[in-house]
């Protein structure tokens, strides 16, 4: 067994530091799996794939990779994390946007500005805007998003930049009026004066442009391997009957995460590539694996579909006497979980294997002996 303890090692390597996403798994712990437990060419499933760490590591390494995902936006990140860009390509659709963002800026601080240029500085219309961007920033986002949108590119650049402007908003120092933006509780932070949003678009752009390099060259050492990113729940997996050779997953936390909550801030700018606006995204997170959202009536009762787990159902007969809502919050939990288990099962070959990661936080620890 090699040593597993990755601290102090790099984890943003190639794409996996592209965009910012919380509760990322450690890329050295997929390496590991693909190394000891699949081949080159063999095909690789993670059906919850959240940012794409497990298709970065499978197309460095020459496996075919395929990923399902519910959650549209974490959906774009992980292909553009997977996906081999080349670097001209980029620049060149980076300094048409950039140039048109600039001229509309410059057209805008005019007395009178012409309509179209004022029709693409209106943010989109979502509660408590203002509170969350200052005026200047909601402006220049506006236009950016509008150039992105509509500047003749390829898709896999578009994608790129749509991933760089999302990682203005959502970041430990974001453009937004908040901090701790990545996590599911970030708070209100004022800027003392408005952030230059091209400036940063520049300089993401550039850190993102060498990463994705980077990629490039790992990815010309290995045989060529391909990676689908698809739309889909891991309860219902459109995946057939045994037809991948290692699942690697890291399933999400229950009710500790909101990624819905995490990435409001920038969604309603997205809507051109991720097709919907923040009121149906935020309709879908009480259906999210994990989630602490959405109602559930009635007292706690044992499930039917657990009675057979002993553990498990002690475990939230326990919990049930603290707190009937989050037992069945967790029940739902358990009950997803063996869905997803159960789907992932049938997609593997027979004889293979699935390695499931579920991360503890040290601060859980707090009270145990941590050396345990």
């Amino acid at each position: 067994m090699p040593d597993l303890n990755f601290d102090g090692h790099n984890t943003l390597y190639a794409t996996h530091g592209l965009h910012a996403f919380a509760a990322k798994c450690p890329p050295q712990l997929v390496k590991y799996g693909l190394r000891y437990y699949s081949k080159p060419g063999e095909i690789v499933l993670d059906p919850m794939i959240g940012s794409g760490t497990t298709l970065v590591e499978a197309r460095i390494m020459g496996r075919h990779g395929i990923g399902y995902e519910i959650d549209p936006l974490a959906r774009l990140i992980a292909q553009v994390k997977c996906r081999v860009v080349e670097e001209l390509c980029l620049w060149n659709a980076y300094e048409t946007v950039v140039r048109q963002c600039l001229q509309d800026l410059a057209a805008l601080h005019h007395q009178d500005p012409p309509q179209e240029v004022r029709d693409r500085a209106t943010p989109p219309e979502f509660h408590n805007l203002d509170y969350w961007f200052s005026p200047e920033v909601s402006a220049t986002l506006a236009i950016l998003s509008h150039h992105i949108a509509e500047t003749p590119m390829s898709n896999a650049v578009r994608d790129f930049l749509w991933i760089t402007f999302s990682s203005l908003i959502l970041a430990k120092k974001s453009v937004a009026n908040a901090r701790d933006i990545t996590h599911s509780r970030h708070h209100h932070w004022q800027h003392p004066h408005p952030p230059n949003v091209l400036e940063k678009f520049k300089t993401r752009f550039e850190r993102m442009s060498k990463q994705m390099a980077e990629f490039a060259e790992l990815c010309r050492n290995v045989p060529v391997a391909r990676a689908e990113v698809k739309p889909g729940d891991a309860r219902h997996l459109p995946q057939e009957d045994e037809t991948v050779d290692l699942i690697f997953t890291s399933p999400p936390y229950a009710t500790a995460l909101d990624y819905s909550r995490a990435h409001f801030l920038a969604v309603p700018w997205m809507q051109p590539v991720l097709g919907v606006n923040l009121e149906e995204y935020r309709s879908n997170a009480p259906i999210y694996i994990g989630s602490e959202r959405g109602c559930i009536a009635g007292d706690f009762t044992l499930s039917d579909k657990l009675t057979s787990f002993d553990l498990a159902g002690s475990i939230l007969c326990q919990l049930n006497q603290q707190s009937s809502h989050h037992a069945k919050l967790i029940q739902r939990y358990f009950i997803d979980m063996y869905q997803v288990l159960s789907e992932m099962e049938r997609a593997l070959k027979k004889q293979k294997l699935m390695l499931l990661l579920w991360c503890v936080h040290p601060s859980h620890l707090k009270s145990r002996d941590t050396n345990s």
